[in-house]
């Protein structure tokens, strides 16, 4: 064979190997130079029309005072079962039905004729609220579907339906969640319990703390910290009644991103509160009340 044609020959063959390792060196630096397309995900809810989702919530309560002089303690606990049903789905917001398929009170309060008596609140079985709800958690509007004839139970209870629903889920912000995020809720809210007019501002720091298991599902841990001013006015059998109070609030939150579905709470509120009477009754009573409360998604 010719020399000079096998010397060309290995030049090409030479060529060829120095052109492709400089092919792959380019696409190496390429793929150095432009990182892969980093895809952000948010936090949304995510729930499915026709799907049922089940919640249980338990509430311990105690609250000690002093009332016309004499001191009291009153204790509680209160468990009950509900079921939320997304009944329209349009752009980003919910209409929900939440019904109550359990409510249950045990109450020593023997100023009230109550000595550990277990209540099952009946005229709660069943009953329907109506909640609109954007897809980060924010309430629009709460309605009763089904009315509650006044009770005294109901008045010891404190609550009703639509002020139990009021906030069922974390309210998240529009941003991606990872252990950088914090935000805070400064909304007041306003309700009307028994005739008072209450105003609550709150103050709450959350906080993205991390991911853990819970209740099978991995989710994102948020801190829950701060605290909540209470104002009331109204009146009562003839009698003008204003209260004063501040609450402070710390727990956990856990939401299942892949899901999109609020998970769990645990929470601890200590509210110290002052009511003052005046008209046919006068005087001035203090309490101090201790709450842990914990909502979790029941399979």
């Amino acid at each position: 064979m010719n020399q000079e044609f096998i010397s060309k020959g290995a030049h090409v063959k030479n060529r060829n190997v120095h052109l492709s390792i400089s092919i792959i060196l380019l696409i190496l630096i390429g793929c150095t130079l432009t990182p892969p397309e980093k895809k952000e995900i948010k936090f949304v809810y995510q729930f499915e029309k026709g799907k049922v989702y089940n919640y249980n919530t338990s509430m311990e309560n105690t609250t000690s005072g002093q009332m016309m002089g004499q001191e009291f303690t009153v204790t509680s606990n209160t468990n009950f079962d509900y079921s939320i049903s997304p009944v329209a789905i349009d752009t980003g917001i919910y209409t929900l039905t939440a019904t109550f398929n359990r409510f249950e009170l045990k109450i020593n309060m023997p100023m009230m004729g109550f000595i550990d008596s277990v209540i099952v609140m009946k005229e709660y079985i069943g009953k329907r609220v109506k909640i609109m709800m954007s897809d980060r958690g924010k309430t629009l509007n709460v309605e009763p579907i089904d009315t509650i004839a006044p009770s005294r139970l109901q008045m010891i209870a404190n609550l009703t339906p639509s002020e139990l629903f009021r906030h069922i889920v974390l309210e998240v912000p529009d941003k991606v969640l990872d252990t950088s995020v914090t935000w805070k809720m400064y909304v007041p809210d306003t309700t009307l319990r028994n005739g008072i007019k209450m105003v609550t501002k709150n103050n709450i720091d959350f906080k993205v703390v991390g991911r853990e298991k819970k209740n099978d599902f991995d989710c994102w841990k948020i801190s829950i910290k701060g605290t909540t001013s209470i104002e009331g006015s109204g009146s009562q059998r003839g009698n003008e009644i204003t209260i004063d109070g501040n609450t402070t609030i710390s727990g956990f939150g856990y939401l299942a991103q892949k899901e999109g579905l609020f998970v769990s709470s645990e929470q601890t509120n200590d509210v110290d509160m002052t009511t003052t009477i005046n008209g046919a009754q006068t005087g001035a009573s203090t309490m101090a009340i201790k709450t842990k409360m914990k909502t979790e998604l029941v399979k």
